[in-house]
């Protein structure tokens, strides 16, 4: 009877520790804890209990846990049941929760990566469909595009888009689909009217002069008054990196002035006008959470509506500014675009990417924001400010590359999407599996940017002299300069402008 009772207690001491194991990481990235029972389960004897606990947390093999398995099953039953399927239906306010908190986590590479460890190249969640592959991801970034209502993985809040705000045509570009894929035409004319209109030769002769040079010269000031010149942890440096709506130094003021100075001819010194714009992009809730359909809610009635009151307002200022003043209204090819859609159409574009790209690239080149640590590799112990602090500066082309390697490690925006236009199939760990017409399909770029197929063995190394980094790159909605139109269309002003600080600030750490 002695060794029954002390299997039973031993029985009852290990489900008693895994039980809160599995509570903890239940829908969870991995962790070092999950890490460590591998290794100790690996060291057991497979008795019957090991295995049922290797099935409820690690798998047999250190794939999903029981909760991230049910979870991938009941995204693609969500996605591909028959209309018949009753079962599917009843379980949907299950998924939908599911696919909320997935909507959040899928904007973090480190997220998306852990899924396709799991699951595969091809894996369904947040709503949709995930195909990881390298030329899975080209194809999906070079051929026409399908669109719907969402930011990244997140739904979109129609009644803040700019045809609901200011009135007239929809034009809101990141939600038109494209000819070839049920698109009307609208894309390509506003598309072109925009591409015409703001990125002109104008913007690249403002982003060279003296007025640039000035701003660039006080962000400078403010990255060795924050003493981010000679300190290590540039964490430290919160004044330079923060972006209060009161803060009138640092990166995000830099940002703020540059980006409307060159873009829209804004004077960088009205402080009246920079207040304005400075409360709009950093006041609340920021400029983008607005957008988003639940927490866009949550941010107005916590505000008082502040944003949709500030569009409004931000929209006649981008409208009276030297871009837009002289633009024809009734141009044919741009069916007719009036400057109050262009204004609209550019304060939604500023508020989603021209405010949130560069300052996201810009935290990951300085060494604010860290490389993830992906599951399996050493990334998140790379500093990229020891390679800053190394690199040619006078060398435009190597700060690019540095860049380009900073970005493809953790991308300013990890994932964009396409609508099926058709019903199709893909494999999901060795079964065909089918998804009909409609169906959600996500681009993750971030995971392009570091397949081991294409960046070999030293895909999770810094490398910024690595072979057609460039041609490669898929930070800018493309592949390299391949790309289906979608391509950012502020690209050459964001890479220029990051260039320009990340020489002019490295000058900075290398002083006596």
């Amino acid at each position: 009877r002695e060794p029954f009772d002390h299997a039973i207690k031993s029985t009852l001491a290990v489900l008693k520790q895994h039980t809160y194991l599995i509570l903890q990481r239940t829908m969870s990235r991995p962790s070092n804890e999950r890490t460590k029972l591998l290794n100790e389960n690996k060291k057991n004897p497979k008795t019957l209990i090991n295995r049922v606990i290797d099935i409820l947390t690690c798998n047999l093999l250190g794939g999903p846990t029981l909760a991230e398995s049910i979870a991938h099953y009941l995204q693609i039953l969500n996605l591909t049941h028959s209309p018949c399927n009753i079962f599917a239906y009843v379980l949907k306010p299950v998924t939908y929760l599911i696919t909320l908190y997935q909507s959040k986590q899928a904007n973090s590479g480190l997220y998306l990566y852990h899924q396709k460890v799991i699951h595969g190249n091809n894996f369904c969640a947040a709503g949709g469909l995930w195909m990881c592959d390298y030329e899975a991801v080209k194809r999906h970034l070079t051929e026409p595009q399908a669109r719907a209502f969402k930011l990244a993985p997140s739904q979109l809040r129609k009644s803040v888009l700019p045809a609901t705000k200011l009135g007239g045509r929809f034009a809101f570009l990141l939600s038109l689909s494209q000819e070839g894929a049920g698109g009307n035409g609208d894309w390509e004319a506003f598309r072109g009217c925009i591409n015409d209109t703001i990125f002109t030769k104008d913007t690249k002769l403002r982003a060279q002069d003296d007025t640039s040079r000035k701003l660039i010269e006080k962000l400078t000031s403010d990255y060795k008054q924050a003493n981010c010149a000679k300190a290590k942890d540039v964490d430290g440096a919160a004044a330079f990196f923060g972006n209060e709506s009161q803060n009138q130094n640092g990166l995000d003021d830099f940002l703020l002035r540059y980006l409307h100075y060159v873009v829209f001819g804004i004077n960088p010194f009205d402080e009246s006008i920079i207040n304005q714009l400075r409360d709009f992009h950093f006041g609340g809730g920021g400029s983008a959470g607005p957008h988003l359909h639940l927490v866009g809610q949550l941010i107005a009635l916590k505000t008082g509506f502040a944003f949709e009151k500030q569009f409004p307002q931000i929209a006649d200022i981008l409208k009276q500014t030297e871009s837009i003043t002289d633009m024809n209204e009734h141009e044919p090819k741009y069916k007719n675009m009036t400057k109050t859609e262009i204004a609209g159409v550019m304060v939604s574009i500023m508020s989603h990417a021209g405010m949130v790209g560069p300052t996201t690239w810009a935290r990951i080149a300085l060494g604010k924001k860290k490389l993830p640590p992906y599951e399996g590799q050493t990334t998140g112990d790379i500093d990229v400010t020891d390679v800053w602090d190394t690199i040619d500066l006078n060398d435009r082309d190597e700060v690019k590359k540095y860049l380009h390697e900073c970005g493809r490690l953790r991308h300013p925006v990890s994932n964009t999407h396409t609508v099926a236009q058709e019903d199709f199939m893909v494999e999901m760990k060795n079964k065909s599996v089918s998804f009909p017409k409609g169906t959600i399909i996500y681009i993750p770029m971030q995971l392009a940017s570091i397949d081991e197929s294409v960046y070999g063995d030293t895909t999770f190394a810094f490398n910024h002299k690595r072979k057609n980094l460039c041609p490669f790159s898929t930070i800018f909605h493309s592949v390299g300069e391949s790309t289906n139109g979608r391509i950012c269309p502020g690209r050459h002003v964001a890479e220029n402008m990051m260039i320009d600080v990340m020489i002019a600030l490295g000058r900075a750490r290398r002083e006596k």
